[in-house]
């Protein structure tokens, strides 16, 4: 006799299993009572960051002008405050003209999506390394989790007070009914700097809660809901990054909407470009229609960025000659390789920004991963100088 599988039974039974699982895993790594820190840096990171000489940072710490680093076997480590701390004290002094990267008199708040039809582009890879790279570098940066699937979100582990299920995301901000202010859904994290707009399950209900809204009042106003959120808070940050969901919905529309700029992570391989034409065919039918209802969305720059990238593939290589010869300026010049390093540090919940180069067993790797990283994400720092009219 045939047994038929309840589907019910089967998505229920292991839902529940991998929720105590994966709940039990994030325990061990983040217990209720620890507080999650950021990692200290060296005097030669923290030179290269101000992109100062490694003698004049120690000559500042001599004659006591900046802050106090922590002395550990004869080096000085500095925390992320620190280093801000820094900056600031340099950039009063006029060391270099551009020490402050904050945005000042009539620069607008960059808010860039982040986006591509196709799952495993690494668009949650990118958007964490660019914000700890951009907080880093002493912007204020508010990263936006758009994805139901909340990976950005799990990155930053146990985050104090926040319960998807308790209406903690960004659609508690964007809802039609009784929306609350955005800045009761933002969260700051273990990095200075860095806050995040967290995401959960919650988000999917975004897609029904338009489609009765367009049946009661008709009209494309929903497409203005991400943008009115994030205007509430926009003074507050430089850049705004947002990750969205591997599709092409209600709210991945209203994000290209409130965008300033949009970043497509592309892997070089066939099955990817073939997926991220056909998200730009389905996206420019869609911006087509609403050219036509007069909610059209104007940007500052729109660029592709290859991911998962291995110089010693052939069939990428005549991928990415391809892509350059399509896409030309509008793809980047630097690609992000795919690396070990950058798995393992997602595994423990990090960037490769908060791990410490002796953690990994073969350090030419993360050296390799983060000067390609370290590439990338200043040339996309440079987009956000140009829309802001700096030379």
């Amino acid at each position: 006799m045939t047994r038929h599988l309840s589907s019910l039974a089967f998505m229920q039974t292991f839902s529940a299993k991998l929720d105590v699982a994966l709940g039990n895993l994030s325990l061990a790594q983040f217990p209720p009572n620890a507080r999650r820190t950021m990692r200290k840096f060296s005097s030669s990171e923290v030179a290269a960051l101000l992109n100062v000489t490694e003698a004049y940072i120690r000559q500042i710490s001599l004659k006591e002008q900046g802050p106090s680093p922590e002395v550990a076997n004869g080096r000085r480590l500095y925390t992320m405050e620190q280093i801000l701390e820094l900056r600031m004290h340099l950039a009063q002094n006029g060391r270099k003209k551009w020490m402050n990267p904050r945005r000042a008199g009539a620069e607008q708040c960059q808010i860039l999506a982040i986006t591509n039809f196709k799952g495993g582009s690494s668009k949650t890879s990118t958007t964490i390394h660019l914000g700890h790279y951009l907080a880093l570098k002493g912007y204020r940066v508010l990263a936006v989790d758009l994805d139901p699937q909340a990976s950005l979100t799990s990155l930053h582990g146990s985050l104090p007070d926040f319960d998807y299920r308790d209406g903690d995301t960004l659609y508690s901000a964007i809802r039609f009914e009784n929306p609350v202010p955005t800045e009761q859904v933002i969260h700051q994290t273990h990095i200075a700097g860095f806050d995040v707009i967290c995401a959960g399950l919650e988000l999917t209900e975004f897609e029904t809660a338009v489609a009765l809204e367009m049946r009661k009042a008709g009209g494309t106003s929903f497409l203005l809901r991400v943008s009115q959120a994030l205007e509430q808070i926009a003074d507050r940050y430089d850049i705004i990054l947002m990750d969205s969901a591997p599709s092409l919905n209600f709210l991945t529309l209203s994000s290209l909407t409130a965008a300033t700029g949009v970043l497509i992570p592309v892997p070089a391989h066939m099955l990817d470009v073939d997926s991220t034409a056909k998200f730009l065919e389905l996206a420019g039918s869609y911006m087509q229609i609403l050219e036509q209802v007069g909610t059209s969305a104007q940007w500052d720059f729109a660029k592709f960025l290859i991911t998962k990238f291995e110089p010693n593939d052939h069939p990428q290589a005549n991928m990415t000659a391809l892509m350059r010869q399509v896409f030309g300026e509008d793809l980047l010049l630097n690609s992000v390789i795919k690396s070990t390093a950058v798995a393992d540090a997602l595994t423990w919940k990090q960037s490769l920004y908060e791990v410490q180069r002796a953690r990994f067993t073969a350090p030419k790797t993360y050296d390799r991963a983060i000067e390609s990283i370290n590439a990338a994400n200043a040339e996309i720092e440079e987009l956000f100088w140009r829309a802001w009219g700096r030379k």
